[in-house]
Order: structure tokens, then C-alpha cells, then sequence
């Protein structure tokens, strides 16, 4: 026998039990095939593919003071963190009820106050507010590579990007004087947040030059000859020395015409007399990024 039709307003989005019966939908059909159960009490025309997803299918259960914060909050904001965060239980603040005690969901409590917006239609807590709160989850480089994504321009919402310095501040004193968990994390990170920075890479990058004790370089700054012709906009570079750092991720390879743009903007730097190094996730770790390091101190040193 075929399975009866849902309801429009249920056919297209993740929906809870009461309000399927509520909409006449029977028990059976609510067991049936077709149906997936991402959390107790809810149903969804398709399995949830992603932390966006599965927020909106705990939506239906939310209360009206809850909201989504932490991790899951950065994560709705188009933030960037590893894929393995995906992966976790969704992260739910209340500023009333009871905290939740739900699998797939880590609770907590917010204060009254606590800075609220929505995002994917979902309520969220604020940005800056998420990543003072992820600080009790997150690790240094972690919480500075949200903090360069906030000073630069990586989410796609006007509210989590090119964010002041002084407000990322602003809300780390706020969090010492309120003496909230990870304030001394955040403190740590607040000093090695930069605006322009427009990948996780080039945070994992630059804190890795700088922790080999080199000078810190320039952040996508673009260079042109002295009579004038454009260059490019390296990564990271030292302006006075003349030296160049790209990072190429996959995309640099397997993009053709991504591949030849490499190529041209490398041969123009080096025409001009540039030291120019090209920089890929195995350089990131030892044993390469020892010898891209020595190379680079090196040039540095040579030049300077």
C-alpha cells in the first residue's frame, strides 16, 4: 500500500511529532518508511548532511529562550573550524529552562542578557559572544583562526565578519572582569589576531613562522615593482627583504587555470628579484616544515 502524502507544510522541512499529529498525521505513518529521526520527537523528509541541518532539525524542539551557542553557534555563522566539528553534539543555551539532557545535544547556561541574533533560521548567539563561550572548547590556534575569520571577511553574514579589533577586545576584558571560563585562552588569542587574513591557512602559517621565532610578515599586502607594475597579493610577505609566502591548497592544483595564474604570478615575483616560497599542507608539519622554515630564515636573514 502506498504511503499517504505528509501534509505541505511538513513534505519540505524537519517537523515534530505533536505538530504532525496535530496536522492529522496518523502514528503509523509517522513510523513508516520515508522518515528519518535525527533526535526523539522529530522527523525529517531526509537525513540532516551537515551542522546547519541538524540545528534545524532540533529546531522544532526548541523553547523560547533556547538557542544555539558555542561551537554550533561559530559553525551557523559560517565560521571556520575543523571538518571533525561536524561531527559533534550540537551546542543549546538557556536562559531559563532546565539545561538539556537530550543525545546529540550539549546543554548549557546563559545569563539573562546574553547577545542573541538568528542566522539559517535558527536562533544563535551573537559572534563574538560564541567565540568568548567556545573558549571553554576550543584550542589557542582554533580560537584564533575564528578571531582572524572575524577581523577578515570569511562568513557570508554582514554580523560575523570584518569585525574591530577593539570589539574582540572590548569582549575579552568583559570576560576577565567576569572571570568566565577559557578568559585566559581568549587573552592569549586576542594577541595574535590579525585583520586580513582570509583562510585557516594562512593563521596555521603565520603562528607557525612566527613561533620559530621570525619576524612576523605582512598579511596580504599588494606588491607592485618600483616603476609600478602590479605584482601580486602573496599570503604573507616582507616587503623590505623581498621575500613572498603562498600557501596552495589543493584547489591550486587541480584548478587548471588556477595552476597557470601560480605559475605567471610566481615568474613575475622572481623576475623582480622576489624570494618566493610556495607553501602546502606539508609544510605545515614536521619533517617539511623544519626545512621550509630554515629556508625561509635563510632569505631572511640574507636579505635583511
Amino acid at each position: 500500500m502506498p504511503r499517504s502524502a505528509l501534509p505541505a507544510p511538513l513534505s519540505t522541512r524537519p517537523f515534530s511529532r505533536r505538530e504532525a499529529v496535530r496536522l492529522g498525521v496518523t502514528l503509523d505513518r509517522l513510523r513508516g518508511d520515508g522518515l528519518f529521526v535525527p533526535y526523539w520527537g522529530v522527523r525529517s523528509p531526509r537525513p540532516p548532511a551537515s551542522t546547519v541541518e541538524r540545528a534545524r532539525c532540533l529546531l522544532p524542539l526548541l523553547r523560547d529562550d533556547e538557542f544555539f551557542s558555542h561551537v554550533t553557534a561559530l559553525q551557523l555563522w559560517g565560521l571556520p573550524l575543523p571538518r571533525r566539528r561536524e561531527l559533534e553534539s550540537l551546542h543549546v543555551a538557556a536562559t531559563v529552562s532546565r539545561q538539556r539532557r537530550r543525545a546529540g545535544v550539549a546543554g548549557h547556561r546563559a545569563q539573562e542578557g546574553t547577545p542573541r541574533s538568528r542566522v539559517e533560521g535558527c536562533p544563535v548567539a551573537a559572534p563574538v559572544e560564541a567565540w568568548v563561550q567556545a573558549a571553554t572548547i576550543l584550542g589557542l590556534d582554533e580560537l584564533v583562526q575564528v578571531g582572524d575569520a572575524l577581523a577578515g571577511s570569511w562568513s557570508p553574514h554582514p554580523e560575523a565578519r570584518e569585525l574591530p579589533i577593539e570589539t574582540l577586545s572590548a569582549a575579552v576584558a568583559v570576560a576577565r572582569q567576569r572571570t568566565r571560563p577559557g578568559r585566559a585562552l581568549l587573552s592569549g588569542a586576542l594577541s595574535l589576531i590579525r585583520p586580513g587574513v582570509v583562510s585557516p591557512r594562512e593563521t596555521s602559517l603565520r603562528l607557525l613562522i612566527v613561533r620559530h621565532g621570525l619576524p612576523e610578515p605582512e598579511i596580504n599586502v599588494a606588491r607592485r615593482t618600483r616603476d609600478g607594475r602590479w605584482l601580486g597579493t602573496p599570503d604573507l610577505s616582507y616587503g623590505r627583504e623581498k621575500i613572498a609566502v603562498e600557501y596552495e591548497g589543493d584547489h591550486h592544483r587541480s584548478d587548471r587555470g588556477q595552476w597557470r595564474r601560480d605559475i605567471e604570478r610566481s615568474a613575475r615575483f622572481l623576475d623582480d628579484g622576489w624570494a618566493y616560497h610556495r607553501v602546502t599542507d606539508d609544510h605545515l608539519a614536521a619533517p617539511q616544515a623544519g626545512a621550509f622554515l630554515a629556508r625561509l630564515a635563510r632569505d631572511l636573514r640574507d636579505r635583511g
